[in-house]
């Protein structure tokens, strides 16, 4: 079957001009939302009054202060020290506790830069208008990541209280220094590429070349600790005791956080891909050498029972969902049927979550942690408490509530322990996984 392409014609737009001067509905409503913010106007208060701030089952403590990632693509990087600065404040009896994401982003974009003219280096013998090297050189040092990036970090390098590195300007706003970065690499991917093509030795031009990225980002960001380098660690407990601790980056991780990362599973939905299979992401990472960004692939009400199990225990979770779809800020509200547009003839729900994925409608796109849930009588989450990264102005003092329909339809990831999900477990050992491209929706949240 053929299809002949057709212009718009003025017949058309004289036609539906007409329909619309006898479209009642559609004259309110554009006499309203000519005049006003579409989505204050439309807000379904009986979903904003239904959407409560109160929650059955609650971690304590919850994290102190509510954070704040500024204009910067960090929010990986927050949800990860927000839910392991839990494991110290439980330790170690403390109200507050801050960690240092821009530690990890330090160490995250030089260990980004050798990966990307790792896999410069990889494919320069394909064509540089190729799909794949062009994916590289669109944003080589993004702010963006995944959970299992955030541990590779973790496992070479510590972490460290905020207090030690705290954030700089280039931290909060990075825009500037990821372009100036971006242009960099792109440079020495072209000198990499010709060298290689002429069949020259790289080994001291690329090794200048991560010289050249750590002088930037120390210029940028300030020179962080290295990861045996001794600092000292001084904090109040919730009695106003004073304690003071020296340790290494390296050692403040397992022996104060006590953080063992091969006990974390990341849980996908993704409906495109077969369940119970494990899923990965080709060519997706920060550190050469490191794990494979992978997903074990469950159907969501496994990861919405995964929740549960976790809080229930007394445990917070890492997750990535598509935001700020709707999400309403102010209200700190994330609620798909919190907008009436169905009284405009707009369907929010025409489409499935497959769907939307393929047909570039839903990303993940944003992490944060759940930090309590309100279940029904029969044990089942009805909504969930989530603490974002936009600072305490955003949301309900920094929180938001999120409906259980809004975590079927928008979440993709939840990071729990295998102790929370013993009995699917041994899925891990698939042999034979889904690989997808790295440009592939599922890796998105490394990419913001």
């Amino acid at each position: 079957m053929t299809h002949s392409a057709e212009k718009l014609t003025l017949e058309n737009l004289a036609k539906w001009s007409k329909e619309y001067e006898g479209d009642k509905v559609g004259q309110l409503a554009g006499s309203v939302f000519q005049h006003g913010n579409i989505d204050e106007l439309l807000i379904n208060r009986k979903r904003e009054i239904a959407d409560s701030q109160i929650f059955n089952t609650k971690i304590d403590p919850e994290g102190l202060p509510v954070t704040d990632q500024k204009a910067s693509g960090r929010c990986w990087l927050f949800a990860s020290t927000n839910l392991l600065r839990l494991r110290l404040m439980k330790k170690y009896n403390m109200k507050e506790c801050r960690l240092s994401p821009s530690y990890l982003f330090f160490y995250d974009k030089l260990e980004k830069s050798n990966f990307f003219l790792e896999q410069i280096i990889d494919t320069y013998k394909e064509d540089v208008n190729s799909r794949i090297v062009q994916w590289f050189l669109t944003d080589p040092i993004s702010d963006g990541g995944q959970f299992t990036m955030m541990t590779q970090i973790v496992d070479k390098y510590g972490l460290v209280p905020n207090d030690v590195y705290p954030d700089s300007f280039n931290t909060t706003l990075s825009r500037v220094m990821d372009r100036l970065l971006t242009a960099k690499l792109r440079e020495f991917a072209q000198i990499l590429r010709e060298k290689l093509v002429k069949g020259e030795s790289i080994v001291s031009t690329k090794l200048q070349m991560q010289h050249d990225i750590f002088r930037l980002l120390c210029i940028f960001l300030g020179e962080p600790p290295k990861p045996t380098d001794e600092f000292t660690w001084e904090y109040y407990d919730k009695d106003s005791k004073f304690h003071s601790i020296k340790t290494t980056p390296v050692k403040f991780v397992s022996e104060h956080i006590d953080f063992q990362t091969p006990q974390y599973i990341s849980l996908l939905n993704d409906p495109r891909n077969p369940y119970r299979r494990v899923v990965q992401i080709e060519r997706l990472g920060n550190v050469i050498g490191g794990d494979t960004v992978s997903y074990l692939n469950m159907d969501i009400d496994v990861l919405a029972q995964a929740v549960v199990n976790r809080i229930k225990n007394n445990k917070a979770v890492f997750f990535g969902t598509d935001t700020p779809k709707f999400m309403d800020k102010k209200r700190g509200i994330m609620d798909i049927d919190l907008w009436d547009y169905k009284l405009i003839g707009y369907d929010q729900r025409s489409m499935d979550k497959a769907s939307r994925v393929v047909y570039h409608n839903s990303l993940m796109t944003h992490a944060m942690l759940i930090t309590a849930i309100h279940l029904d009588d029969e044990g089942k989450p009805v909504r969930y408490r989530v603490e974002n990264s936009w600072s305490s102005k955003s949301g309900t003092d920094g929180y938001y509530v999120m409906t259980h329909d809004y975590f079927k339809e928008y979440v993709y990831q939840v990071v729990v322990e295998k102790d929370d999900i013993p009995k699917y477990v041994d899925l891990l050992e698939d042999k034979s996984p889904v690989v997808l491209p790295p440009y592939d929706p599922m890796g998105s949240l490394a990419s913001n």
